[in-house]
C-alpha cells in the first residue's frame, strides 16, 4: 500500500512541477528590475559658500541617519561612516540635523536644515 501512495504522490507532484513550468513560461517578462535602486542625480548644486568656521565648503551634506549603533551621512549622494574621507575632509560625528567634518586642524559644521542662526529671508 505505501508503495501505491509512493507513486501517485510522485506522479502528482510531477504533474503540478511541469503544469507551473509552462506557467512560468507564459508569464509576461518584466522590463527592468524591481529590486534595484534607481540612478540618484544631484539636484542640489554644491555649495562652496563660507561656513560658519571661514572653511569653504566644498560638501553637499543631504541627509543624516542616527541610529542606536550606527551613524551615517549622506554627502553628495555618498553614504559615509565618522572616519570616512569626503573630498578632504574626514567625518567626525554625525547628529539628527548637521555633521561635523575636519581637515587638517580647522573644522566644519554643515547642517541638513537651515542654519540656525540664520534669520527666515
Amino acid at each position: 500500500m505505501s508503495t501505491r501512495i509512493a507513486s501517485v504522490t510522485f506522479f502528482v507532484l510531477t504533474a503540478l512541477l511541469q503544469s507551473s513550468l509552462v506557467w512560468a513560461s507564459d508569464a509576461p517578462r518584466l522590463s527592468h528590475n524591481p529590486f534595484t535602486r534607481p540612478p540618484s542625480e544631484a539636484t542640489v548644486p554644491t555649495s562652496t559658500q563660507p561656513g560658519r568656521d571661514g572653511v569653504t565648503q566644498e560638501l553637499d551634506l543631504r541627509a543624516t541617519m542616527v541610529a542606536s549603533n550606527s551613524k551615517l551621512a549622506n554627502v553628495g549622494g555618498r553614504t559615509v561612516r565618522p572616519g570616512d574621507d569626503v573630498h578632504g575632509y574626514t567625518l567626525l560625528q554625525v547628529f539628527e540635523d548637521r555633521a561635523v567634518f575636519s581637515r587638517g586642524d580647522k573644522r566644519l559644521t554643515l547642517y541638513t536644515k537651515p542654519d540656525p542662526e540664520e534669520g527666515d529671508e
